[in-house]
């Protein structure tokens, strides 16, 4: 019973402490700020956790990657290794020793296109290098000390040996081989077929710029190191303990946390048909680096928000305890003031008839950079720039003799600051009669910010569209060159390829007839690359477009979609469109190029009408199908854009015009106009 006494005298007295309004307020504002910085830390614990398990997943997808790269390039380099073990064994011996050249000239095509691999040389039953790709006369090297020829020696044909790394003894850079077995057609040892690469290709390959990844191993299935990223010589060819895969999984893909002074997650996964281990590492130091910089950011906004908190408090309290203070002698107006005061959440400004300041709360102080002691009394052309005070004054009595409640002044409305900063403001006046005294309560905003953030959108938007500009440009310079290149290079080292396969033929018709089919199968593999090379060459940059103008480009590619497609094109050029400048002929080609590709792959059209004319100065592209229109709602190809945000950056570069609407058929109309003589683009 004294227990329960006490403790409800204790209750009693909180009580009456906390129906004080100044102490209840300085509670809350505790309470505020307290859980202000309880909740940021809370928050930045959940997302550091979030960060480093984020940076886990990244690692085990990066893996993912560089292992299937990895693979991929290895799976290469055995597939020469082995096509050069099937060819070199089926030969005797005496053909393997009396061809040294076409054998050497076979090693270095089989290797061309590949630059990975720095060499690949055969090596005979007793263990010498009797031919190489790289020289020629063969150099006479022993190699019977290697691991590839030892293991090959005593091994079945069909296995693959990825060699631990050596140092090249002719270059002195560290090298990997890849072998196999070269067996006769009695199943004799003949010798090795080799490959050697280079570890710096793996390191390029491994090697993706991204700060939360780092290192990137790649370790032989004993723990030996073959390449790390970024390199270390003195561990490259270490033995390290790996993680082993849990009884019983099947599954490559395994990880490791490790904990230390560089605490981090490392995900280890197999390369398939290889005996290697990849290992992606992710340091806990490096995942978290936008992590602390947004912390710190927010510890100082949790900061200034209970700083802020506070602030108010401490306003509060001291508004608080005037008006505790003023309420017995200025009953009547501390009632007007705290009326107005809860009407308005911006800047509170009273004048009287003579316009002099009756009212000035702690926005309008901060706002003014001016106390309310100063500003009461003071007239109201103090706050104004001197050339709007005549202005401000006629329109505050016209505004008294209108009897209006209120009235909203926007637009070039400035205000003066206690330093001489002038500001924009955007203003709200109501008049109220109060004991038959007419007061002026003005409702102040500071725009300022808004201002800047305005100019700072129109500077960015134009910056934004002078880059889309300068990308459409550069990546049209680009496909030019890239499609210049493949028609004048390669396109000719294809045909004397051709050329050589033709007179290659005719050499092996009489002494290797057997070959002969083969060597017809690769000219007409060589004869789709052809193709293939003009296909794309044509889809990067049509040199018609380039050669013969628009008018031409855009009737061969209408007749090529046609083809293509199935569907029927009616075309409508005037020749006069090639008056246009080489910019806008690209960007017309290009539109008509995107719209074509939308209406095979989404209008479902019969036919389309291509109208390309120019009248009066301007450009004019109209595309129109017959297809099933628009349907926004059924659809996402037109909320997302379906190349019409491209075909509209293009259009404005020019500043044209693109309409978007329904043909008479049902379809798609799409409308261009292009000013020969325009202006940028606005912003």
């Amino acid at each position: 019973m004294v227990f329960a006494a006490s403790t409800i005298e204790k209750l009693t007295r909180a009580r009456h402490w906390v129906q004080s309004p100044v102490r209840a307020v300085l509670l809350l504002g505790t309470i505020a700020a307290s859980m202000v910085l309880i909740a940021t830390e809370i928050y930045l614990l959940d997302l550091r956790r979030h960060e480093i398990r984020h940076a886990a997943e990244e690692a085990s997808s990066v893996s993912q990657i560089i292992g299937d790269q990895t693979a991929r390039a290895l799976q290469g380099v055995d597939l020469v290794v082995s096509g050069v073990a099937e060819r070199v064994g089926s030969l005797e011996k005496d053909q393997l020793f009396a061809s040294d050249f076409l054998i050497h000239t076979m090693l270095k095509a089989r290797i061309g296109g590949m630059p990975h691999i720095g060499a690949l040389f055969l090596v005979d039953a007793e263990g010498k290098v009797i031919n190489t790709s790289t020289d020629f006369p063969i150099p006479q090297v022993e190699v019977a000390d290697r691991d590839y020829f030892q293991f090959h020696r005593s091994h079945k044909k069909g296995e693959v040996l990825v060699g631990r790394p050596l140092v090249n003894r002719m270059g002195g850079q560290w090298t990997v081989h890849i072998s196999r077995r070269i067996e006769r057609d009695d199943g004799q040892f003949a010798g090795v077929v080799v490959a050697a690469l280079n570890l710096d290709y793996f390191e390029q390959l491994h090697n993706l710029k991204l700060h939360y990844i780092s290192p990137v191993a790649l370790y032989l299935k004993d723990g030996r190191l073959l390449t790390r990223t970024p390199r270390d010589e003195e561990m490259i060819g270490r033995a390290f303990p790996l993680p082993a895969s849990p009884a019983g999984s099947t599954d490559s893909l395994r990880s490791e946390r490790i904990d230390g002074d560089a605490p981090g997650v490392v995900v280890y996964r197999d390369i398939a048909e290889f005996p290697l281990t990849l290992a992606v590492s992710s340091l806990d130091a490096a995942a978290l680096t936008d992590w602390r910089r947004n912390a710190f950011t927010l510890w100082v906004s949790a900061g200034a928000m209970a700083s802020f908190i506070a602030l108010i408090t401490l306003l509060l309290v001291r508004e608080l305890k005037r008006e505790q203070f003023l309420a017995d002698n200025l009953a009547q107006t501390g009632e007007t003031l705290r009326a107005l005061v809860d009407t308005a959440m911006d800047a509170i400004v009273t004048v009287d008839m003579e316009q002099r300041v009756v009212l000035f709360n702690p926005a309008a102080e901060k706002m003014f950079a001016c106390t309310a002691s100063e500003a009461i009394g003071a007239p109201l052309a103090r706050f104004l720039p001197e050339r709007y005070r005549s202005a401000h004054e006629r329109h505050v009595g016209g505004f008294h003799e209108s009897r209006t409640p209120s009235r909203a002044i926007r637009g070039d409305v400035v205000g003066l600051r206690a330093g001489g900063e002038e500001f924009p403001v955007e203003s709200t006046i109501s008049q109220v009669t109060v004991g038959g005294r007419t007061l002026f309560t003005a409702v102040l905003h500071d725009i300022s910010e808004r201002r800047r953030a305005e100019a700072t959108l129109r500077a960015t938007t134009t910056e934004l569209r002078r880059l889309s500009e300068s990308l459409i440009m550069v990546r049209e310079s680009e496909r030019s060159r890239i499609a210049r290149e493949l028609h004048d290079e390669l396109g000719q080292h294809l045909m004397r390829l051709r050329l050589d396969l033709s007179s290659l033929a005719e050499h092996l018709r009489s002494s290797h007839p057997e070959l002969q089919g083969k060597v017809n199968v690769m000219k007409g593999l060589l004869a789709d690359t052809v193709s293939s090379v003009r296909r794309i060459t044509t889809e990067l940059r049509p040199l018609l477009l380039d050669d013969l103008g628009l008018v031409a480009a855009a009737e061969w590619l209408s007749n090529d979609f046609s083809q293509r497609s199935g569907i029927a094109v009616d075309v409508d050029i005037d020749p006069a469109a090639d008056e246009c400048a080489a910019d806008m002929a690209t960007a017309a080609y290009r539109i008509l190029q995107e719209a074509l590709t939308n209406v095979a792959r989404h209008a479902s059209a019969s036919q389309v009408s291509v109208t390309l004319q120019l009248e009066d100065e301007v450009l004019c592209l109209a595309i129109e199908d017959n297809g099933r229109g628009m349907q926004p709602s059924a659809s996402p190809m037109f909320r997302a854009g379906n190349g019409l945000v491209g075909m509209r950056e293009r259009v404005l570069m020019f500043g044209g015009q693109l309409e978007l609407g329904r043909s008479a058929s049902g379809g798609v109309a799409i409308d261009v106009q292009l000013p020969l003589k325009h202006l940028p683009a606005a912003s």
